[in-house]
């Protein structure tokens, strides 16, 4: 019974408004479409909706029973609409977000407390994981990765590269000198993460050809804020990326060595889930995110465009 909603429509019209000329006048339709679709109406039901005199039109027994329905129906469907179309029209609704645990407890508390001051009607839930998820199936709206999966459902924004610098505490370089190339590193005790550098090997590059150098130490760890801090007490030599190290750099904590060495570099995305058209709620955090870390160069590396 789907196909008469519009004749629903012409029949409230026509009693709301008290005859066949006012209802096509609000319904911009035409007075003898109104009546094609009152009389389709009323032969479906197999019952007669309206009195029809020359003076005015009443609704018999059957059409007052039958009015509600019609307005319920009505108000569902543009409710429907208008709450669809909030979607891209009204900046408010849950965002479901999920970022890497380290990348998340060093930006995500300043970026969503500015977003929310000025959209305070979007709700942010966030969830730190560093696991790959299949977005759609865990109903996740934006997710920030290092690195790609080939689902070609999904779009990938890049933010910044992805980048390790060599680092330790100011005391730790007075007692142990700076090393001047990557191989002096094997003298140092080093803080390793594991899960990034399984086989306990940091690369660098001088020009085009790579140098592995095996490191080693009294504390492997894999959680970049657990390895700043095992730097900063002075247990060693960290490798850590711009986004950790930046903050402390200017605090004066860390130094860096090794500066005309680089380290392999990989591209940071946003990703979310290819639409259409994407919710207003959002584009606004993706856009807010993006523009966040381009006014901020210090903590990602510029994405290299080859120009």
């Amino acid at each position: 019974m789907t196909q008469y909603v519009m004749e629903m429509l012409s029949f409230a019209a026509v009693a709301e408004q008290g005859g066949f000329t006012a209802a096509a006048r609000k319904l911009t339709l035409s007075k003898g479409l109104i009546s094609q679709h009152v009389k389709r109406l009323e032969e479906a039901l197999g019952a007669q909706l309206l009195f029809r005199s020359t003076r005015r039109i009443e609704l018999t027994e059957a059409g007052a029973q039958f009015l509600p329905y019609c307005q319920r129906i009505i108000g569902t469907v543009q409710t429907a609409f208008e709450d669809v179309s909030a979607l891209y029209t009204r900046p408010e609704g849950l965002v479901r977000m999920t970022v890497p645990i380290s990348f998340g407890e060093v930006f995500l508390h300043e970026i969503l407390t500015q977003f929310q001051t000025i959209h305070p009607g979007i709700t942010i839930e966030l969830e730190m994981e560093n696991k790959f998820q299949d977005m759609k199936s865990a109903k996740l709206d934006i997710a920030i990765r290092k690195g790609l999966t080939e689902d070609p459902d999904q779009v990938a924004l890049p933010i910044g590269q992805f980048s390790e610098h060599i680092c330790a505490a100011p005391h730790y370089w007075e007692t142990c000198s700076k090393p001047r190339t990557p191989l002096d590193l094997a003298d140092h005790p080093c803080i390793v993460n594991f899960h990034l550098h399984k086989l306990g090997e940091w690369i660098f590059y001088a020009d085009a050809d790579p140098i592995a150098v095996k490191v080693t130490g009294p504390i492997r760890l894999n959680h970049y804020p657990l390895i700043r801090d095992a730097a900063i007490s002075g247990l060693g030599v960290a490798l850590l990326p711009r986004y950790i190290l930046e903050p402390e750099l200017q605090k004066g904590r860390l130094e860096l060595a090794l500066t005309s060495y680089r380290t392999p570099t990989s591209p940071i995305y946003i990703v979310y889930p290819y639409q259409g058209h994407l919710p207003l709620k959002n584009r606004l955090l993706i856009d807010f995110i993006r523009d966040w870390f381009q006014s901020r160069p210090a903590l990602l590396a510029p994405i290299d465009t080859g120009n």
